[in-house]
């Protein structure tokens, strides 16, 4: 299941997809693998939809950033800086691999 609010951000009222991603995982109950498709700008958000239950998540537009501003090269940098951001996170969370990304780690605000 991808959970996306592709386009959704023009609709008031609308809830994230960071929002929507737990009671979807909650109700899929671990039969199905969810993937967060939306929202995803950095290395952080990747380890929140990790903690949510997402299993993986897709970026798009931090790679179309990189590429309208250099290149193949920008795109690399991005990629780069989004891994050192999801390590930088994991070991400030102490954790050493993905699988001890949990829920307890992110609060709601």
């Amino acid at each position: 299941i991808y959970v996306s609010n592709h386009g959704g951000r023009q609709v008031d009222g609308s809830i994230s997809s960071f929002e929507a991603l737990p009671p979807i995982v909650d109700a899929v109950g671990g039969k199905v693998p969810v993937i967060l498709d939306s929202g995803v700008r950095g290395g952080a958000d990747a380890f929140k939809a990790l903690a949510l239950g997402a299993k993986a998540v897709c970026i798009g537009r931090p790679y179309v950033y990189g590429l309208a501003i250099a290149g193949q090269q920008g795109v690399s940098e991005v990629i780069s800086n989004f891994m050192t951001e999801f390590e930088l996170t994991m070991a400030l969370a102490g954790c050493k691999n993905i699988g001890e990304i949990t829920a307890e780690m992110v609060t709601k605000i």
